[in-house]
This record gives structure tokens, sequence and C-alpha cells, in this order.
């Protein structure tokens, strides 16, 4: 199925119903669509919205960040497996320095010296990484209670107007994400992003996979494949130096199936690197990254419109407290689809500048299979 490049800005409020649902059940518990997840200091309460196919195939997303909690797919078995990584106590997400499932912005990934120039005019946004430069946008958007506008059994669409200055980013901003699930196993991300003046946007979910199913252990036998001839070359502070080097005959290319135990022979912490699909955005590529993992059959393939994909392999989760006990050092690896980090700060580099007239974008999807 070709993605969609257009998504609608405005949707109907539809408000779901609490009607209890039945699926196959790794927890042995019976779900609702809709569930209270937590509750903030001030009294308000972050839900939990369940997506689900008749076979069990499925989401659950809490109004609090956009952020996914649980992803639900069947391995060579058939056994429903929950592959994405969550907290053990939900308030934890209240603040989250490792982005757990959240959708982040307004500018994913990292901001050199927390500043940019647009138009002239210098704009400061809070330091959060290292003390010197900007990760994420801060907590703008995945630290807030977003807005719920539909949610049916297949599909939530959730909003969030962002404040001119909110993070220190020019501009209020109208953001809209919108899940969906399918019966082929495909969970679809879609982001439009309206701004009400020219400003920078490029936002990405920070879920964390791990294919054996989360609290498994380490991904040590995964294996990644990713259709990138390039990467953006960092510093010592994750910033983009400015060259794209080939990564043909290097240790960072992954365009043959690789080992993830491999890849930390050559990299003891990891990677955790911006990896080149395209030289501008909106431009689709299937099968961007395959991951597969062969103890439990499950494999990945992400497909995205965006220029790239930061492979990060989770060095952070050692002693994490998870949904099913303590996380370990690499015990799962994000796929954060994006622009190019810094892209904001370098002109060469595809632009992350929207307007009225053309707002952001975006579309990923990740497809399960099973072999």
């Amino acid at each position: 199925m070709k993605i969609k490049n257009l998504i609608a800005v405005t949707l109907p409020l539809l408000l779901c119903s609490c009607a209890v649902v039945e699926s196959k059940k790794e927890d042995k518990i019976m779900q609702t669509k809709s569930s209270e997840f937590f509750k903030y200091p001030d009294g308000r309460s972050a839900k939990l919205y369940q997506l689900r196919c008749a076979d069990g195939f499925g989401v659950d997303i809490s109004d609090h960040g956009a952020t996914i909690i649980a992803l639900y797919t069947p391995d060579r078995n058939g056994k429903l497996r929950n592959v994405a990584l969550s907290w053990a106590d939900p308030a934890r997400y209240i603040n989250h320095p490792i982005y757990l499932g959240a959708l982040v912005g307004r500018l994913a990934n990292r901001v050199s010296n927390a500043r940019f120039v647009l138009d002239d005019k210098v704009y400061q946004l809070l330091p959060n990484d290292r003390k010197t430069n900007s990760l994420h946008g801060g907590f703008g958007i995945s630290g807030r209670l977003w807005q719920v506008e539909k949610h049916t059994d297949k599909e939530l669409v959730l909003t969030l107007k962002s404040l001119h200055g909110d993070g220190g980013f020019p501009g209020t901003l109208d953001i809209t994400a919108r899940y969906t699930v399918s019966d082929d196993h495909k969970l679809t991300l879609e982001i439009t992003a309206v701004p009400d003046r020219k400003t920078v946007a490029d936002f990405t979910s920070h879920v964390y996979l791990n294919l054996n199913g989360e609290g498994s252990g380490d991904c040590s036998d995964h294996s990644i494949m990713m259709k990138a001839a390039r990467r953006t070359e960092v510093n010592e502070m994750l910033i983009p130096t400015g060259n794209i080097p080939e990564v043909a005959g290097t240790a960072y290319d992954l365009q043959k199936e690789r080992n993830f135990a491999d890849i930390r022979k050559d990299f003891p912490n990891g990677l955790d690197d911006n990896y080149v699909l395209q030289d501008k955005c909106g431009i689709y590529t299937h099968a961007a990254a395959v991951v597969s993992a062969p103890e439990s059959g499950i494999r990945l393939v992400l497909s995205t419109d965006r220029p790239g994909i930061q492979f990060y392999m989770a060095n952070c989760l050692q002693n994490k407290p998870g949904r099913s006990g303590n996380y370990v050092k690499f015990g799962g690896f994000c796929l954060e689809t994006q622009n190019w980090p810094d892209a904001v700060n370098r002109p060469e580099f595809p632009s992350p500048v929207i307007t009225p007239e053309e707002p952001y974008r975006s579309c990923t999807e990740w497809k399960f299979e099973t072999f």
C-alpha cells in the first residue's frame, strides 16, 4: 500500500466509548478501549487508548506525549508479544529523560548550542543535552497532555497546540498525530504541523523496540539492514560536522544485514547515528530499515518519507525499571525517522523550515512479519 503523503489538518471530533474488547492477551488482562493511565499532580488524568485488529495485533497509546506504551504483534508461533518498552510506573512519563515511546519535537535530535537563526533573528532554545545543545525540543510536546479528536478500533487522532515561544521556537503550531493499525500488521504514524508563521519543525516517534518482547534481555540476536549509503558524521558532542561520508567499506555499513552483537564489537557503546536515506524531505523509501529477531521470528520492515533514520542501540537502559522488570543495557533499539540532525543550522542539509502555505507533513510505517 502506498504511503499517504497528505493527511487531514482538521478532523471531526469523535469520542470513543469504553466498551470492553477482548484481545489475545499476553498479560491475561481484559482491557478497555480507553482507560485511566495515571494522574498528574494537579489532578488531571492521562489515559491509555487501545487500537486492535481482529487477531490481536495492535498498540496502546497514551494521550500524554502521544506516547506508544505497548505494541503487540504475533511471533512465528502465533503468540502475541509486546515489543515496545515502557516504564513500570506510568507516573515516570511526566519527566522522562530518555523519551520512552514518546513523540518528540519541535525539532527531533540535536540542535548545536541550542540556538538557530531564522530570517536574521536568533532563537535561543533550552539546552538539555550536555548542558550545551538542545535535544528533541526539550519536553515541549512529549511531556504534554494531547487532545484526543478521534478514537476507533483501528485509529487514534491526537492534537496539540504549541504556542509561540514554546521552548524558544517561533510561531504557534497546530500539531496532529494520526496512528492507525491494519490487518496486515502495519502501524502507521502520520503527522502534520500547521504554523501561523514561518518557523521550523521536525518530529519523530522515540519508541524503543525489542522484537523478542520487552524485558527479554538485550537485542544481541537482532540483525539490521538499512537502505543508506551515507551517514551524517558527528563530533564528540554528537553534532554533525557537515561531512556526509559513504558507509561502504566502513564499520558503519548496514547496507547488508548485520548482527547487533557484531556491530557492538566495533562500537562498544552501540551506534547512535543518523543514516541518510534521501537528500530532501518528502521522498518515500520503502523498507528503509529491516530488523529481524531469530529467537521470536519477528521481522520489522520500516518505511518512511523522512530523509534520515537515527539508529540508536539504547545503551541507556541499564537498570531502568520497565514493565517486565529492570531493563538491561542494549535491551531495546530506536529507529527515529527524521530530518538530518542540526539541519536548522546547516543550510546544505534538507530544510526544516515550514510555513502556513507549506506545513509539515510526514509518514512512517512499521510493518511486522514473521519468518
